[in-house]
């Protein structure tokens, strides 16, 4: 899937919407349900139009986006009915030429506060689930949640890690669940630096360092957590799976090769370390001779990490890890739901 950034897979998002709906104002909803060929955005993007005149997230930008507000702008009016339409680069006159099958449906309170409160239980219960939406009747446009184990024997939305849109019955499927976290071992001045960029492009951040003065929540505001641990223990307080991203930036050497040889044993889906030539050199060298899988530590640590822009400021290296880091993860997505190159 790709990441839950202004999805209803987005706690904070669905969140605002739910703010909305519990003071009583319904709002407008433009969801990309599938897609053909190349678009800026893929099936489960979101753009909410609320009561205020404000906008949140995308659906893309561009031609598409504009036929969109336009269109939810005369929803939440009253003007016009739910709508369910396939965008052709026809109609958009988009240069990627790709379409777009795009539904906006006006969200009711009560019906909001419904559907976006189990959401958001469903969401923060970190179970995976899956959120299917009816389009076929659009006076009456549904959207039920359920649990893996609620699916019957066989169903499709039980394997799938991508969207499905079934065009005969009008029905799309989204798989849920909790997102990777994207760990930051060692809370410096890169760290600092990089926990906003990261929380800004969708990943969850949890910020681990070993001095009192350095993990403090309050410093690192963008973060679900703040830990205070050992970098020789991270089993202590943290649990790295194989779905997460790890990046080592300790405040010495020795540290980060602590942090590595762990790490190891689970093969994150990312993970880099902070460090010159030399450093790498030394660090492989190491691993190996602790007996890490020699396999891994050539080919499975970006070190040093980044994309090479140059970068000599926390900021700059903050930017080039966060690159590197967006470009991992789109390259782990299955090929139908990567983005096109800009």
């Amino acid at each position: 899937m790709t990441d839950s950034h202004e999805t209803l897979r987005d706690i904070a998002f669905v969140g605002r919407l739910l703010r909305e709906a519990e003071e009583g104002r319904a709002f407008a909803l433009a969801s990309i349900l599938a897609t053909r060929g190349s678009m800026p955005r893929g099936a489960s993007a979101r753009m909410a139009l609320l009561a205020d005149g404000t906008w949140l997230g995308t659906i893309g930008g561009g031609r598409i986006e504009q036929q969109m507000q336009e269109r939810c702008q005369h929803v939440l009016a009253g003007e016009e009915p739910n709508q369910l339409e396939w965008m052709t680069h026809a109609k958009t006159g988009m240069a990627c030429g790709g379409d777009a099958l795009v539904g906006v449906k006006l969200w009711e309170p009560t019906f909001a506060k419904d559907v976006l409160g189990d959401l958001l239980e469903h969401l923060r219960s970190g179970k995976p689930f899956v959120i299917t939406e009816h389009w076929a009747d659009l006076s009456d446009v549904t959207l039920e949640l359920a649990s893996l184990d609620e699916l019957p024997q066989g169903d499709p939305r039980a394997t799938t890690e991508t969207t499905l849109w079934d065009e005969e019955s009008k029905t799309y499927a989204e798989p849920a669940g909790p997102d990777p976290i994207a760990y930051i071992f060692g809370g410096g001045h890169v760290g600092r630096a990089l926990t906003p960029v990261l929380a800004s492009v969708g990943f969850r951040v949890v910020v681990f360092d070993d001095r009192e003065g350095v993990a403090v929540s309050g410093d690192f505001p963008a973060a679900e957590r703040v830990v205070l641990g050992d970098f020789t223990k991270l089993d202590e307080k943290s649990q790295v799976t194989s779905r997460d991203y790890v990046v080592v930036t300790t405040h010495g050497h020795a540290w980060d090769i602590d942090v590595l040889e762990q790490v190891a044993r689970v093969h994150p889906a990312y993970v880099g370390c902070i460090g010159s030539r030399g450093k790498a050199a030394f660090a492989r060298k190491t691993l190996k001779e602790r007996g890490v899988d020699p396999t891994w530590v050539d080919e499975g640590i970006h070190l040093p990490i980044g994309d090479p822009i140059l970068a000599v400021t926390p900021p700059e290296i903050a930017i080039s890890i966060a690159a590197e880091m967006i470009r991992c993860r789109a390259e782990l997505r299955p090929a139908s739901e990567r983005p096109h190159q800009h």
